[in-house]
């Protein structure tokens, strides 16, 4: 029987903490592994916008987003139906699975720890907090993460959005592009489609949007360059949404507005 504990990744003391580039290669390594072995792995979070923008890194870094630990944890989106296979993978790589977070939430998410890496989040088929992103068929477009698309409703979906995800918004807006460009772009069409037929979604996320362009003013390590892109492509994929024709779901929930909850409220384990 293994002696290690899990410990939460703001409970291990600094001088123990993981290197960032421990936490890269390490989910590259496993994403790799995976995929030898057939099974998907899409990194989210702040290691997929390092995958994705290494030259933007150093900006990143110095928007004073990420903290000292850099990374808390390597988050990926895996499918559903792969589920069985994840325990004996990640076993087989040297990590074990937190029990109570298997009994609590097994079904849609497992939580790892190791040696390497304290912490390991895998989601299944949805990341499903205050609104839920579905991950279904969408998880072959990059080989390491998941799509710039889903990492931007990601923060989009967050009722009280908190300074990080904000400047995590902030950087896709500033260094990805808007339209499926080499299946690496921010398409603003399915994300218009997506909240045509949720008034929720559609509240919190243009009010999300609206505050990106707001806040990037107060960023101060961003140019005014950086600014202006940040807010005209905020402002484009706003177009998008507003120009696609409404549900008569998305109608007859409008009506009610706000007088009622129009989100999901989120309990951690």
């Amino acid at each position: 029987m293994s002696q290690r504990q899990f410990r939460l990744p703001k409970d291990i003391p600094l001088e123990e903490y993981p290197k960032p580039e421990a936490y890269l290669e390490e989910a590259r390594r496993l994403t790799d592994e995976a995929s030898r072995q057939g099974i998907v792995l899409r990194a989210m979070g702040p290691i997929a916008l390092h995958f994705y923008f290494p030259e933007y890194v150093d900006l990143y870094r110095h928007m004073k987003r990420l903290g000292d630990r850099v990374f808390t944890d390597i988050d990926y989106a895996a499918y559903g139906k792969q589920r069985g296979k994840m325990i004996p993978f990640f076993e087989s790589q040297g990590y074990e699975v937190e029990r109570r977070a298997l009994l609590l939430s097994g079904g849609e998410r497992h939580i790892y720890f190791g040696e390497r890496i304290p912490m390991i989040d895998v989601f299944f088929d949805r990341l499903n907090y205050n609104h839920p992103i579905d991950y279904r068929g969408r998880l072959d477009g990059h080989p390491y993460c998941v799509s710039l698309t889903d990492l931007l409703l990601q923060k989009l979906q967050i009722v009280q959005i908190a300074d990080k995800d904000l400047k995590d918004a902030m950087l896709l807006l500033l260094a990805g592009q808007i339209g499926p460009v080499g299946g690496d772009g921010i398409d603003a069409a399915y994300i218009a489609g997506l909240l045509a037929d949720d008034w929720g979604f559609y509240h919190t996320a243009t009010g999300n949007l609206a505050q990106v362009a707001d806040s990037a003013e107060g960023v101060k390590t961003l140019t005014e360059t950086h600014r202006q892109r940040i807010q005209q492509n905020a402002s484009a994929i706003l177009q998008h949404i507003e120009e696609v024709p409404k549900t008569r779901r998305w109608r007859n929930r409008a009506k009610v507005g706000t007088s009622r909850p129009w989100y999901n409220e989120v309990a951690d384990w």
